[in-house]
Formats: structure tokens, sequence, C-alpha cells
């Protein structure tokens, strides 16, 4: 027999075979034994009537069945840990918390700033008043003081104007050194000064700066020449000062003469009150027993802009000898930075109800006899 022959022949006895097993034989009954559970079926059983008895354990202790998680779907703030919110007694309470169709709350009055002085019947500064010393009035109303600082504790912002026209040529120099000298005496840590020329054109030659001896040099290289333009001057550096941190104060070294400004007086000083400062002035040539007509108008102008903003006026007399001069000038640059030194300085919310650009008196008082307050005379409201 072929190999081929005999393999076919073991193909048909298999299938044969095969045909052969599926005839499962009979056999006789046996007695039934119960077949042990499965610890696979027992398991589910346990699960299934678990999740059926879900829904009553939430509903038997009063919480309600937990919602099918949702789908997240992506974000910028995915990936973010939760925050659980403040409560009510954490909270900061913000603007930002009012509800978003409600106007945040706007304050009706506006807060004033005083700058004050206080010397005693011979002109010393007094230093030991308390905010309970003081009164201040606005158009004879009494106010509530909100804020009260002595020098210390604001740090000063001070202009200084240096007339530099031709009408000061003669004393130029010396009122350069008594300048760099008071820059010395009146300057803190903390405090900053910024220096403007002002001829035909007013020039800020200096901007603010802690630095003493940059001052200093920038008063040595000014030249003097030129027309007086001081009611322009005044108000670019009040302009100037107005954003600054701090108390304004202003010194003017002049002779009070304008003569090319296109500013008047009364528009200087109402950017001087709208920036909040204190204007203290030093007569560049002196009064003299003899003095013109436009001496005492320049004497007027110096007295007025001190007087409006709660500052002063000095005056140096004129003598033959140089030296003399000098010296005095020394001492009047010595007590202007000893009453910057002394400011006091209060603040309030008005209780006035006026329109914007209103002009509004003050008047300060002080609760000792015998004693002269220098302030401001009063202030514009803001728009």
């Amino acid at each position: 027999m072929s190999i081929r022959q005999k393999r076919a022949g073991d193909g048909v006895r298999g299938r044969q075979g095969e045909g052969a097993t599926r005839r499962l034989p009979t056999f006789a009954p046996s007695p039934r034994r119960p077949v042990a559970p499965s610890l696979f079926s027992v398991a589910a059983s346990l699960v299934l009537a678990a999740f059926c008895l879900l829904p009553f354990a939430f509903a038997q202790s009063g919480r309600p069945t937990p919602p099918a998680p949702k789908p997240q779907t992506p974000s910028s703030a995915q990936g973010q840990r939760p925050v659980s919110p403040p409560t009510d007694e954490t909270r900061p309470r913000r603007a930002t918390d009012q509800p978003q169709d409600e106007k945040p709350i706007k304050l009706k009055a506006d807060l004033v700033t005083v700058i004050t002085s206080v010397t005693d019947a011979t002109g010393n500064q007094i230093n030991d008043l308390a905010q309970k010393d003081f009164e201040v009035y606005e158009d004879n109303a009494l106010q509530d003081i909100a804020g009260f600082y002595r020098e210390g504790q604001i740090p000063l912002r001070l202009i200084f104007l240096f007339d530099t026209s031709s009408s000061i040529r003669h004393r130029f120099e010396f009122e350069q050194r008594a300048a760099a000298q008071f820059f010395r005496n009146v300057m803190r840590p903390g405090d900053q000064a910024a220096l403007m020329s002002v001829s035909t054109e007013s020039k800020i030659e200096l901007q603010f700066t802690p630095d003493v001896e940059q001052l200093v040099s920038a008063i040595g290289q000014l030249k003097a020449q030129g027309a007086t333009a001081l009611y322009d001057g005044m108000i670019t550096a009040a302009r100037y000062l107005r954003p600054s941190e701090g108390r304004h104060v202003m010194v003017v070294l002049s002779d009070g003469t304008d003569t090319v400004s296109t500013a008047t007086l009364a528009q200087a000083l109402t950017d001087a009150q709208r920036s909040d400062m204190a204007i203290y002035a030093v007569h560049s040539t002196g009064v003299a027993p003899s003095a013109n007509v436009q001496d005492l108008a320049g004497e007027f102008v110096m007295k007025a802009m001190c007087e409006d903003t709660g500052g002063r006026a000095f005056f140096p007399p004129i003598y033959e000898d140089q030296k003399k001069e000098a010296r005095d000038l020394d001492e009047i640059y010595k007590r202007l930075a000893a009453e910057v030194r002394a400011q006091f300085v209060l603040t309030y919310y008005s209780k006035s109800e006026t329109r914007p650009g209103t002009f509004r008196p003050i008047r300060v008082e002080v609760k000792r006899p015998g004693v002269q307050v220098r302030a401001r005379r009063g202030y514009y409201t803001t728009k």
C-alpha cells in the first residue's frame, strides 16, 4: 500500500472515530447530590445586593443620592486644585465682592490735606502739639480730623524755583551759595527735591532726587539772563509736583516781579491750591526803605502766594556790606528749613456738598493761647 493511500485511510477512520464520540452513551439515573456554590457566585450575589440597597441607604440617612459624575471638558483651569470658598467671617470685604449689577460705593466727601505750621510770639516753631490741639473749619463748619502726621512721618517733596533773570544778577552768586546750604539743612532720608530755573522761560534743571550734592551742583551751573516769567513757572512747578507722593512744598527765590508770563497770579495760585502745596518765598534783592512801586508790587506778590497756601515770605534787609547780607540770608534759609521740618499735616473728609471745582475756605485753630498758625486758606473740590 502506498503512503498516500495509507494517510487517506487513517483520515477516514479518524472522522469515523470523531462521529462515534458524538454518540453519548446512556447511563442509569443516580440519586442527586447538592452542589456547593462557588466563591465567585457568592461574591457576585453580595455585590448585586449592595448595589440594589444603596439608594435606600442614602434615603435613610437623609442625604441625596450622589449624581453621576459629568464628563469633564478640557479648559484652561483643568488640573487646578479646587479651593473651598472662605466663610463670611474670613472673607475680605472688597468692592469686587459686590454683585455685578450693583454700582460700587463712592465716597461723596473730599479728602483734604492741610499743611500747618505753628509758631510762638517770637517766631519759634512749636512741635509739642497733638491732634486734639487742632480744630479745622471749612466754611465755618467744624470738621472731623481723620489724619494727623508730623514731618518725619511723610517724606518731603520740594521744588525750588530759582529766578535766574537779569534783575538779580548783582546778588546771584551768594544767592546760589545760600540756596545750596538750604538743601543741606532741609533734606532728610526719604526726601526728594527738584530744581527749576525761571527767566524768560521756565525749565526743570534737575528732576526729583534725594542726592543733595546733585542739587548743589545744579545750582552752581545756573546763569543769570533774560526776563521773568514767574507765574508761568509757578504753574509748571505745581503741575510737576502734583502727582508725587509726599508733603508738597515750593520754595521761590525771586523779586516777585513778573514781566513776560501769559498766566496771571490768580491762575498760578489756583494751580498751587490744586497741588496741595505750601509756598515759601525768599525775596532775592531785599526791600530797601526807599522801595519804588515795582518793588512794592513784587513784595505783594510774594506775600500773597505764601499766605494763600500756608507758607511764609522772607525779606532779607539790604546792607552795603555784602558779607552782612550773606550772613542774614543764611539765617533766613535756616529758619525756612526749620519751619519746613516742623510742619504738621492734617487730613479730613469734607462734610460739604458742593459741585466739583468749587473753592472751599479753610481755617485752622490751635487750642493754645499766644500762637500763630499758618495754613492754606482753602482748596478746590476735585472734578
